[in-house]
């Protein structure tokens, strides 16, 4: 369960929208889905911690079964999608990050449009020190859904599927076949709830690679939202990854989230975090969510897994 036990600097609000009827034209839920998304604000920066339950299965005849508990911190910059990821370590300094843009935390579907994610570019080996993962969701094509149902080519084909229930919200489920480029135009299942018009789930395709040196393989993810500090978050994501020798479940559930009002440019900047992790500063990230646990009353969650590998 998500706790939203850290502080903001100012709290955020978002205004109810008005009740869909069961009986709603696609375009209107649609269209109010999408207003619904853009009334939430989108903070400056985010903190948060996260849990990952991972299955392995191996591939092949004898194929067995692992599981695997990880715990994680992330730091990101909404205005650009820099995201800082690392692990507490024993000494109290700075730990090893990986510095990267990221689309897999709680504001993956709120990121702004100023992120730029690499095309693919075929199966090779990623480069040491490189990441080729789109799990980006097609926020442009809910946008076109939006707001020219009426007047132009849709990149999907929708179907509403019906009505039905997600963690005790009565939701409008819809289904997505893209009309084109399948990879572009990547949602498949959308869950809307039909009284606020809140997106409660949604599943879509993309790739994803583990670790920099992983190869990217095809993905199915499936995320679910809820109402965080004010902001419409996702609290869980489920995916998958096909290796050489195992298919990987990931099944992540986001801990904590804290909206500080600012970070350091260097959290993001890999050269220059660096430099602060040579010289043996202190642990940033980790002083500023002990401060914001003792300010809130909360208790800290249980100590992570001392590597960074996210297998």
């Amino acid at each position: 369960m998500l706790a939203a036990l850290l502080l903001i600097a100012q709290a955020f609000s978002a205004s109810p929208s008005p009740a869909a009827s069961s009986s709603a034209p696609l375009h209107e839920i649609f269209d109010m889905t999408f207003r619904r998304l853009q009334s939430y604000p989108v903070p400056p920066y985010a903190i948060w911690t996260a849990t990952w339950h991972i299955r392995q299965t191996t591939l092949g005849y004898g194929a067995q079964e692992s599981t695997d508990v990880e715990a994680h911190r992330y730091a990101v910059r909404l205005s650009d999608g820099m995201e800082n990821i690392s692990n507490s370590i024993a000494s109290g300094k700075l730990p090893p990050a990986l510095i990267l843009p990221e689309f897999l935390g709680p504001f993956a579907w709120r990121l702004r449009s100023s992120v730029h994610v690499a095309p693919e570019t075929g199966t090779a080996p990623i480069p040491s020190g490189e990441r080729r993962t789109s799990m980006q969701p097609d926020i442009a094509g809910l946008r076109t859904i939006a707001t020219v149902v009426a007047v132009a080519q849709l990149p999907y084909a929708a179907h509403l599927a019906g009505i039905e229930n997600v963690e005790g919200h009565q939701v409008y489920h819809v289904t997505l076949t893209p009309s084109s480029d399948p990879r572009t135009h990547n949602l498949r299942d959308l869950w809307i709830d039909t009284e606020t018009y809140d997106l409660r789930e949604a599943h879509f395709t993309g790739t994803y690679a583990p670790t920099p040196d992983d190869v990217p393989s095809h993905t199915d993810a499936t995320v679910y939202f809820r109402q965080v500090l004010g902001c419409w978050v996702v609290t869980r994501a489920i995916w998958t990854y096909l290796g050489s020798q195992a298919l990987f479940t990931f099944d992540v559930q986001n801990d904590e989230i804290a909206l500080p009002p600012t970070l350091p440019d260097w959290l993001f900047d890999a050269g220059a975090y660096r430099r602060h992790e040579m010289a043996g500063d202190p642990d940033y990230l980790g002083i500023v969510l002990d401060r914001m646990r003792r300010q809130s009353g909360a208790s800290p969650p249980p100590a992570p897994t001392p590597t960074l590998e996210l297998r």
